[in-house]
């Protein structure tokens, strides 16, 4: 009688061990292929795109001439975002690329910097436009497009994906236009207030005070016409990195 209880307990502790190992396997096994909901969540970053804008016209080409301006960009802004590999689109006016041919290469060389179209000679396309001189015709608005898209491709290598308006100036119509030569216009954004300002710190809060996720912002390439924006933008992209924010070409 013994002999049988004994071997009935013998049984019941091998029947649990086995079943032990069976769930053990079942819930490693489960937990392989179903991992903790918290390891499937990606941390998705936020998104800030900067945009510089390099303008030139003929009034400015003048100066240039003249040696009134030395010149029409920050080189340490340039540098800037060339040695910190900050992601950002330059939009360029078709004159200042033919002013600065080098430059345009140099900085089409860099992956993370993208050439954009600015027209040619940054005409307003409807009035007012900040003092700019204004065109009128759809013939005349195409040239100062295909103009630049071709010059911009040419030194770059590149076809432009992207055009901005002059002063931001356009209508719907004018966005048609830009469409039919395959270009996207980006015209909305963020203004930085960088325009001939000399204070780094208004355009700093004007972008901090507004930023947020996929913002696009509108600055110039430094220059007489945007004094102090090669010192506000180091501020400006510290003070993003700190928030969490990454930065993308459009």
């Amino acid at each position: 009688m013994k002999k049988l209880y004994k071997k009935r307990v013998s049984l019941v502790r091998s029947f649990l061990i086995i079943l032990f190992i069976i769930i053990i396997g079942i819930y490693l096994i489960n937990k392989r292929e179903n991992p903790p909901i918290e390891e499937n969540i990606k941390i998705e970053s936020k998104v800030v795109y900067l945009t510089f804008d390099a303008d030139m016209t003929p009034f400015m080409k003048k100066k240039l001439d003249t040696g009134i301006v030395s010149s029409y960009y920050s080189r340490e802004l340039v540098s800037y975002l060339e040695n910190e590999k900050i992601p950002a689109t330059v939009f360029v006016t078709g004159m200042f690329a033919e002013i600065y041919p080098n430059l345009i290469k140099e900085m089409s060389k860099y992956p993370y910097i993208e050439v954009a179209n600015h027209t040619y000679d940054h005409p307003g396309f409807e009035v007012p436009c900040y003092g700019l001189s204004v065109i009128n015709t759809d013939k005349e608005k195409i040239q100062e497009m295909e103009k630049t898209q071709k010059i911009l491709t040419t030194l770059t290598g590149h076809i432009p994906k992207y055009f901005r308006h002059p002063g931001l100036c356009h209508d719907n119509h004018d966005d048609i236009l830009a469409q039919r030569l395959g270009l996207i216009v980006s015209d909305d954004g963020l203004t930085s207030e960088d325009a001939f300002d000399k204070n780094p710190n208004t355009i700093i809060k004007a972008v901090l005070n507004n930023i947020h996720d996929g913002s696009i912002v509108i600055m110039h390439l430094g220059g007489p016409n945007a004094p102090a924006i090669d010192v506000a933008i180091k501020t400006i992209v510290s003070k993003l990195k700190d928030q969490g924010y990454i930065f993308k070409t459009l």
